[in-house]
């Protein structure tokens, strides 16, 4: 009898590092969501998930609300409405980390971003001549919302212009994106269908 085939040290090991732990965590809360989302409450799944992403959980914002979404365009702006609230309270919660729990758990999450301690003070000046309009851009932007928004807290941004720029951030991005979905998402979702050669509901 043969000797069991070993896989090389870098296959054997690739599932162990934290970067693909993190990745599969992410995916089975996603998952999780949507399958919440499809029992009959795609609105609080929704939210749910943006208060996640806005606050701890990496991942991008729209990860939840685009697919729901599309597959009701009707429901798209009532979504885009739980998804900002989400996002709201989501960025409120990273707000509160860096102002009054910034090295028990902002640190660890800033340095997810590669910032050391040196870059990140670097950064106290800039968040103090434009703090809220960091917060503005970042919802709008590749910036990390969850990063600027902990650097909000951490570094004493005003809390009223901090709360005035988070919302009019969230609340523009997720109703531009549900005004899209609501008037296009039908010739969207054909669209994707065509390139794939089969209805979208078959795709798992």
């Amino acid at each position: 009898m043969s000797a069991p085939r070993l896989l090389p040290a870098s296959t054997e090991h690739r599932d162990a590092r934290p970067g693909n732990r993190v990745r599969r965590a992410l995916v089975a809360l996603i998952a999780r969501l949507h399958r919440w989302a499809e029992s009959g409450s795609a609105g609080s799944a929704v939210c749910t998930w943006s208060c996640l992403q806005g606050s701890v959980v990496p991942g991008p914002s729209e990860a939840l609300f685009l697919p729901l979404g599309l597959s009701d365009p009707r429901r798209a702006l009532r979504l885009a409405a739980w998804a900002a609230l989400g996002a709201v309270v989501g960025g409120l919660i990273a707000y509160g980390i860096g102002r009054y729990a910034f090295d028990a758990v902002g640190r660890p999450l800033v340095s997810l971003f590669g910032i050391g301690p040196a870059r990140w003070h670097s950064l106290e000046g800039l968040f103090h001549r434009r703090g809220a309009m960091l917060v503005l851009l970042s919802t709008v932007s590749p910036l990390s919302t969850k990063l600027i928004c902990i650097g909000a807290g951490a570094f004493g941004v005003p809390f009223p212009a901090y709360l005035a720029a988070l919302t009019l951030g969230r609340v523009g991005r997720f109703g531009v994106l549900g005004l899209v979905v609501r008037f296009a998402g039908d010739r969207l979702v054909a669209r994707l269908e065509r390139k794939l050669g089969r209805s979208i509901e078959t795709v798992a």
